[in-house]
């Protein structure tokens, strides 16, 4: 689990993925299955690892996940017009899920932006100001979201991606309003079900992309080869937990189907998928 904050261009260890400095705005990685590297955490949160918590996870060795109302919280925005921010739900989820939103505080008020999940798999973001909103819908249980809000007088958009499809987006709105401050992260409204994060970034501008699945040992080259393999049987057989993408079909939990799966594209083409 990851995310990363903004603060001096300098990367913070508390939940998900690692990220390039530049236009870094939020990303942790979720070290040592802590979250008291966020801002806050609130609620029915934690983070863990599969093995000893039972607690799934997308990317690395830890995952976030929450039970009931929960979230945790990134101040660095600290005060911006747009936010540019990529993660990894897995949905589990029995009744629509607020998953992420922007705050023109960091208490909660002035509610710039929300996201949310229903059990069906359709993710919607929703600008607040105007109401305007778009949705796409992912098939896999581990769904990726990307979103693009940004605020101005008629030069104000939202732009959403699940799963890597073209981005849905509304331009050209009045959506000038309180600069930025904060996100939250997590089952803000308390929905039913369970909810598990993974892999947060958040930008100023450029986009964060998805990551390559299928590759279980994490390496840079981002090839799925027989070391992919052997890294994925070792999990699944309760030897150790590998330390990049095992979950290879994206349902959650990590066993054969996925050994599978490697096999055949370390196999083929050996191109990761994304």
């Amino acid at each position: 689990m990851s995310h990363t904050s903004h603060n001096n261009l300098f990367k913070r260890a508390a939940g998900l993925g690692a990220l390039a400095a530049g236009a870094l705005l939020a990303s942790q990685a979720a070290f040592a299955c802590q979250t008291t590297n966020w801002s806050a955490t609130n609620g029915a949160v934690a983070a863990g690892d599969p093995a000893a918590d039972n607690i799934a996870r997308y990317q690395g060795l830890c995952g976030l996940e929450a039970t009931g109302t929960g979230f945790v919280q990134d101040n660095s925005p600290g005060g911006i017009d747009r936010i540019v921010a990529r993660f990894y739900v897995l949905n589990d989820n029995t009744a629509t899920a607020t998953i992420y939103s922007g705050f023109g505080d960091t208490a909660g008020g002035s509610n710039r932006f929300n996201v949310t999940l229903n059990n069906a798999g359709q993710v919607t973001l929703t600008d607040v100001a105007t109401g305007q909103s778009v949705n796409q819908t992912g098939s896999t249980n581990w769904l990726s979201v990307e979103i693009d809000w940004g605020q101005g007088a008629g030069t104000g958009f939202v732009s959403l991606s699940v799963n890597g499809q073209a981005a849905a987006e509304v331009t050209g709105l009045n959506n000038a309003g309180t600069a930025l401050q904060s996100v939250r992260l997590g089952n803000l409204n308390g929905a039913a079900g369970t909810l598990g994060f993974d892999s947060y970034e958040s930008r100023r501008s450029t986009a964060v992309g998805r990551l390559c699945n299928c590759n279980a040992n994490g390496s840079a080259d981002d090839v799925v080869n027989v070391q992919d393999v052997i890294t994925i049987v070792n999990e699944a057989g309760g030897v150790a937990l590998a330390s990049g993408t095992p979950d290879c079909n994206q349902d959650g939990q990590v066993s054969v189907q996925d050994v599978i799966l490697t096999v055949n594209i370390a196999g083929d083409t050996g191109v990761c998928v994304l």
